[in-house]
């Protein structure tokens, strides 16, 4: 099992472009909460088949190594059409989903400024299991556990350019 850890952290960081003495420099362990903020008034769905494609922009506010603000733009294919979407809360349905972020804050206390990629699946239910993907001004993995349209937790490395 300790090996396979250790394989998944070097695959992480290589991921982050960072390798040998770097990683002693500049990559640190991340771990945090963050909160999410829809702006309903810019949801759109549209029919696709049988589904629905929904868009909507937001607001995700990190605490913890990641300390700061992300304007966030969501696309999701919902197993489920459009018109029981429109009624339903968030989480009724599952869904695939991708986030696109806007970061500005501080990674581990020093000024960030950078991309995060949020993607995962929604179960029924709500609960969220995701990777975020830092890039444009911070390298970084993410592993998520979350709840849709709520927020939760984040664990992995970070490292500022």
């Amino acid at each position: 099992m300790k090996r396979l850890t250790g394989i998944a952290v070097a695959t992480g960081l290589a991921l982050m472009g960072v390798t040998g003495p770097a990683v002693a420099g500049g990559v640190v362990p991340a771990e945090g909460t963050f909160a999410v903020t829809i702006d309903f008034g810019t949801l759109t769905l549209a029919p696709v088949g049988a589904n629905c494609a929904l868009e909507v922009e937001g607001i995700v506010k990190f605490a913890g190594t990641l300390e700061g603000i992300a304007r966030a733009r969501t696309r999701a294919l919902l197993l489920a059409p459009c018109d029981q979407i429109a009624v339903t809360p968030p989480g009724t349905f599952k869904d695939v989903f991708s986030s696109a972020m806007e970061f500005t804050g501080t990674a581990n206390g020093e000024p960030a400024l950078g991309d995060i990629t949020y993607r995962g699946i929604t179960e029924v239910g709500g609960d969220i299991d995701a990777t975020m993907q830092l890039s444009s001004g911070m390298k970084g993995v993410l592993k998520v556990q979350a709840i849709v349209a709520v927020g939760g937790t984040y664990t992995g490395f970070v490292k500022t350019e």
